[in-house]
């Protein structure tokens, strides 16, 4: 028997169409392996965005910390001195009693009624009260165009002293020293040329007015004051305290007693100008009336 040489009718159909696949030119769809391998485009990179941040608040102005004291600044007019330790303004929120702060205790001496001011001050809470202010001046001055401004002075003044331990009001009268004024009582006079304040019955009592320059020193005046006391007696430095029925606002007040009498060295500021007070007080009759005089009057001491 012949060998089988045929092949089956499923394989010659398959060798048909694998014939006619090839004469058609079709390929099949390449697979993932068989895509051809091209160059990728070269891609510029991209800038990262910075984070966006949202513009800080631009600060609000600056307060005052908490318990920081705010000064104040204002104009008015005087109404008057309520006692020795406040005055009474006319602002435009109508009239407002105010402390006298340190160092202007004798300002309202200065002063009169009616007079156009320029004030600071600070608002401090009273204590157990937050809600109530006491309002405490720290510079208190005569505006331009006042009576009492350094171009034109009231011609006389009332002033209060104690004598034999009771309060007076006498009248001065506005006299010129070089570069200053003061109100002098009628059993006193001033001698302009020497800056001398005396009593007329007995020149032996009196008080020498000198100007400071602006940049004087109090500890060498200190030295100094109690060098030229110590020649009559032991000397002493009177406090505040010690001194305040004679001048409260002195920034140095010496004093010695000897056989003869008391002599005195003060400094004395007014609007920021510096004076040596220098007072010879003999014993004698006036030793009793001459001081309260004396200290009234050098109290309404003003730099011009």
């Amino acid at each position: 028997m012949k060998p089988q040489r045929s092949i089956s009718a499923a394989a010659a159909l398959a060798v048909f169409l694998l014939a006619l696949t090839a004469c058609t030119g079709d390929k099949p769809a390449a697979g993932p392996s068989d895509a051809p391998v091209t160059a990728s485009p070269t891609i510029a990179p991209t800038a990262v965005p910075e984070p966006s941040t949202a513009p800080e608040p631009s600060a609000s102005p600056s307060q005052p910390a908490v318990g920081e004291t705010q000064v104040i600044k204002g104009t008015g007019v005087y109404n008057g001195q309520i006692d020795n330790h406040s005055i009474e303004i006319q602002t435009e929120e109508g009239p407002i009693a105010f402390e006298l702060g340190a160092g202007l205790e004798n300002v309202p001496e200065t002063l009169n009624e009616e007079d156009k001011i320029s004030f600071e001050y600070v608002e401090k809470e009273v204590e157990g009260d937050p809600s109530v202010k006491q309002r405490v001046l720290t510079k208190l001055s005569a505006s331009e165009g006042s009576a009492d401004n350094s171009s034109e002075l009231p011609p006389t003044k009332q002033l209060e002293l104690t004598l034999e331990g009771s309060r007076e009001v006498k009248t001065a009268t506005l006299a010129q020293g070089n570069g200053y004024a003061l109100y002098v009582f009628d059993i006193l006079s001033f001698d302009q040329a020497k800056g001398r304040l005396y009593l007329k019955v007995n020149p032996d009592y009196y008080a020498d007015i000198e100007k400071l320059p602006s940049d004087f020193n109090l500890d060498i005046l200190r030295l100094e004051g109690s060098k030229e006391l110590s020649k009559i007696g032991e000397v002493k430095e009177l406090k505040e305290g010690e001194r305040a029925q004679a001048m409260p606002d002195a920034r140095l007040f010496l004093t010695a007693t000897g056989k003869d009498g008391a002599k005195k060295y003060i400094v004395k500021e007014s609007d920021g100008q510096g004076f040596i007070i220098t007072m010879n007080i003999p014993f004698g009759e006036a030793t009793e009336g001459f001081p309260p005089h004396a200290f009234a009057s050098l109290n309404t001491l003003v730099n011009r």
